[in-house]
């Protein structure tokens, strides 16, 4: 689903795999007018199987096959993506948004300008709640990043992001593929426990602490229950109210600074 198709299937289920493929059509395809957001912009809201998410630079470690067995054996089978970043859990209490668009190099701190784009319908969410939502890392959760999406010091979704060159014929200009998790009402104490059985098979240092996220259930319990689907639905109308250009514009070009005080770094889809 690009562009906000709305309706009864705005939070399909996908498996792992054909989720990345369709992530990877719309980087191929980040250019031109489509979607309501926009030029340029399109967007997709899914979800997939209980698994833990890890980096391909996992495979390359010795007890890789034996700890994604025993993974397996707990009910959590690890897939991999592409780039790096660290383990991260997946299912259906996890919303997955997707988001493709152009950006130029007249956009300065094109990093941080990409992050805030994908952000802003989630901050759009939390303003019309009275609540300030923030960018920043937070020890101890899955995957940390300086654009985790913060409420009061605890992670509420993270963020990541890929690009690619448009060519010859539009110097300077790239495709982003940025990508946001967003917890729905996920068990993060099963997660963190899964999570680090699996990094110390593995022998990576086990840490992650599920105090150290917050569900979007403990913000908003939409009535009737369906935490997930209501705020699929709700994500995707703050999707369809995004103005690629304005937002674009409010970064600043031609070398003018933002000014909203949020951070800067760089990333890419972890």
């Amino acid at each position: 689903m690009q562009g906000g198709a709305g309706g009864p299937d705005v939070l399909p289920h996908l498996a792992y795999d054909e989720a990345l493929a369709r992530e990877r059509a719309m980087l191929a395809a980040a250019v031109g007018d489509r979607g309501e957001g926009g030029p340029g912009l399109a967007w997709m809201l899914w979800r997939t199987e209980t698994c833990i998410v890890v980096p391909r630079g996992h495979v390359n470690r010795p007890a890789f096959a034996a700890a994604m067995a025993a993974s397996a054996a707990r009910g959590w089978p690890v897939r991999i993506r592409d780039t790096g970043g660290g383990a991260v859990a997946q299912g259906p209490g996890v919303v997955n948004l997707s988001m493709a668009f152009a950006i130029g190099a007249d956009v300065r701190e094109r990093i941080g300008a990409s992050y805030r784009i994908l952000c802003a319908p989630v901050m759009a969410m939390l303003r019309g709640r009275g609540i300030d939502g923030a960018y920043r890392a937070v020890s101890g959760t899955m995957c940390d990043g300086a654009y985790n999406i913060v409420v009061g010091d605890r992670k509420l979704a993270g963020t990541a992001q890929r690009w690619r060159s448009l060519g010859r014929d539009r110097p300077g200009e790239h495709g982003v593929l940025a990508h946001l998790a967003m917890f729905a009402d996920l068990d993060h104490a099963e997660a963190a426990e899964v999570i680090n059985a699996l990094h110390a098979d593995l022998g990576i240092e086990a840490g992650i602490d599920p105090s150290s996220h917050v569900n979007w259930a403990e913000i908003d319990i939409p009535a009737g229950g369906g935490t997930a689907a209501a705020m699929a639905r709700e994500l995707d109308a703050a999707c369809r109210a995004l103005r690629l250009d304005a937002l674009l514009a409010s970064e600043g070009r031609d070398g003018a600074r933002p000014t909203d005080g949020s951070p800067r770094g760089s990333g890419s889809i972890p």
